[in-house]
């Protein structure tokens, strides 16, 4: 985490620092005659005061280099890094898999790990694969550190799909889904950024449905082409039903890929029976 020496305002700090501890070494300097008439009342004070100017050097650079404070809680709930960087918020609903029958058990996930329900992972449609999170339960307050390793959930209004040991550890395995705050951490649970430079290894793309018929999934991808390279993704449903995800563009910036979500979302309006939103190529 940088020290608040690299910023504006401590820079200020430190030149005034700077100058003002010249002064007291002027001021204190065994060669600089005594006047008290001219200023010389501090010389006067040298004998009993050879240890002020380390003393205060050492308060400028505790002041001039002490981490920013923010209040227990601050951060954004949107989804997006808070404004110093130090670690991406968001609050949702969160569902689980991995649970009996539902076919994901030993199954690729979207990082190329198998899946494992007894493993702390989980599924996040957008942030990148390796990404770990701090997730609490916001009914208990119970907390767990899990790696993102695949992509999802699929399901409207939900922002994560944990493995099942991991909803266990929160205590909502039995009631399906909870809202949860989930931070962004480092693999021994400390808060930690986001590394954005991972959007250029993993673009965003734009996923409209995920459809069995073959004449609906060819049908929708040639009204999408469109807007972009149309790719189809195999997937299986919770009941283990096989199906194409379409998905549309590329995109290295959230932004663009928000503005072309925008446009697909006021030209396949509800009644068609799609819901666009943002993932990951991968």
């Amino acid at each position: 985490m940088p020290l608040a020496l690299s910023t504006p305002q401590s820079r200020i700090w430190t030149r005034t620092c700077q100058v003002f501890l010249a002064e007291v070494a002027i001021q204190l300097g065994p060669f600089v005659p005594v006047d008290v008439g001219k200023g010389g009342l501090v010389r006067r004070l040298r004998p009993v005061a050879m240890g002020l100017a380390p003393m205060l050097a050492l308060c400028f650079t505790i002041h001039c280099t002490r981490p920013p404070v923010t209040s227990p809680g601050a951060g954004p709930t949107s989804g997006h890094l808070a404004p110093d960087a130090l670690a991406y918020s968001e609050v949702g609903e969160s569902s689980w898999y991995g649970g009996n029958g539902d076919g994901f058990a030993g199954k690729p996930t979207a990082s190329g790990e198998i899946f494992d329900p007894a493993a702390y992972t989980c599924a996040h449609r957008t942030l990148p694969l390796g990404t770990y999170l701090e997730v609490e339960n916001q009914a208990n307050g119970r907390r767990v550190v899990v790696k993102v390793n695949d992509r999802g959930p699929f399901a409207k209004g939900r922002i994560l799909d944990l493995s099942r040991q991991a909803a266990k550890d929160l205590d909502f395995a039995n009631a399906g889904v909870a809202r949860v705050t989930i931070r962004s951490v480092d693999s021994a649970g400390r808060p930690a950024p986001i590394d954005l430079s991972l959007d250029r290894t993993d673009p965003y793309t734009i996923q409209v449905a995920a459809l069995a018929n073959p004449e609906n999934i060819q049908r929708l991808s040639a009204e999408l082409a469109a807007y972009g390279p149309v790719t189809l993704q195999d997937a299986f449903t919770r009941g283990g039903v096989a199906v194409k995800r379409i998905r549309v563009g590329s995109f290295t910036r959230a932004q663009d890929a928000q503005k072309a979500l925008d446009q697909i979302s006021q030209a396949f309006t509800k009644d068609r029976g799609v819901e666009p939103f943002l993932t990951r190529q991968r």
